[in-house]
């Protein structure tokens, strides 16, 4: 199974060849394209701006021996009206279109939630928004080859924008919101510190998913509704994520991978004298939680 990490472990002083590279020595095997930091880079309704864009970051991929295994998409409003709004849907199309570009199979969106009670109607009139939004991209997802990743989000954040549970947060309602899109672009992406904070069993979610699943962000944080802390595995104090249920959990729906960590919060301060070491780290932790899952 490939080893990646997002590209958002880089600092501001680290400049993305360098940071390629530096995983490339480490012995990862892939990378993940963190799109939301490049949503300033180009005049991405510029088609040429768009494609050299790509192709400079496969080129500096290719020279750094590494694969684009899988990205995260813009962070948008899908049910806002004004032209911000708008404009940040629009980027989700942009960056299907640089993931088709660059190779990668599936892109990870968030779903959205928008105010209310929580009640049946309430649940209803968010899956209903989110399955039309995500229809919405299908066109282009087709066009591009790529898929999209619907993520688990944590509560608390919901419970932030006047909702008392994120929509698509637990895995039945990723579940039934992938089975109505029903296409073979659209999927699930886990990220086991969403699951942690939002109380569920690793392994009966990655197992109700099955084959819907597609993306994982392997990250560790803190219990604490508010937290979401992006740190490797093993690096708080217990009870953290139960790291045997996530292996037996994957094993049992035969994940194919990548396994790929977002654990940029543990990363980003680490000096540049120090980095090699820390991602080597990273990777033997990588390397120790790939072999749970084999001999799960």
């Amino acid at each position: 199974m490939k080893i990646a990490t997002s590209l958002n472990i880089r600092s501001a002083e680290m400049d993305e060849p360098t940071l390629m590279s530096a995983l490339a020595k480490a012995g990862f095997d892939g990378i993940d394209l963190p799109f939301y930091m490049h949503v300033d880079d180009v005049d991405w309704s510029d088609d040429g701006s768009a494609k050299a864009w790509a192709e400079q970051r496969a080129r500096w991929a290719a020279e750094a021996g590494l694969d684009w295994v899988q990205a995260h998409g813009p962070f948008f409003d899908m049910f806002g009206e004004d032209d911000k709004a708008k404009r940040s849907r629009d980027l989700c199309r942009h960056a299907i279109k640089a993931c088709g570009r660059l190779g990668i199979p599936w892109m990870v969106l968030h779903p959205d939630i928008f105010p209310g009670a929580f009640d049946a109607n309430h649940v209803k009139a968010m899956h209903d928004g989110n399955l039309a939004f995500f229809r919405s991209l299908l066109d282009v997802c087709e066009e591009s080859n790529v898929g999209i990743a619907i993520e688990n989000i944590f509560d608390h954040y919901a419970q932030t924008r006047g909702c008392q549970r994120y929509f698509a947060g637990i895995p039945q309602e990723q579940c039934a919101l992938i089975d109505a899109l029903n296409h073979p672009l659209m999927g699930a992406c886990w990220d086991t510190g969403h699951a942690h904070m939002n109380l569920q069993n690793q392994r009966a979610g990655i197992v109700m998913l099955g084959e819907r699943l597609k993306a994982i962000h392997i990250q560790e944080t803190r219990t604490g509704e508010d937290r979401d802390d992006h740190v490797l595995p093993y690096s708080i104090e217990n009870p953290g994520v139960d790291w045997d249920s996530v292996c037996t959990g994957l094993r049992e729906i035969n994940f194919p991978g990548p396994f790929t960590f977002e654990t940029h919060s543990g990363l980003q301060r680490v000096p540049a004298e120090l980095l090699g070491d820390a991602l080597r780290y990273n990777l033997a932790v990588g390397r120790h939680l790939v072999g749970k899952i084999a001999s799960a």
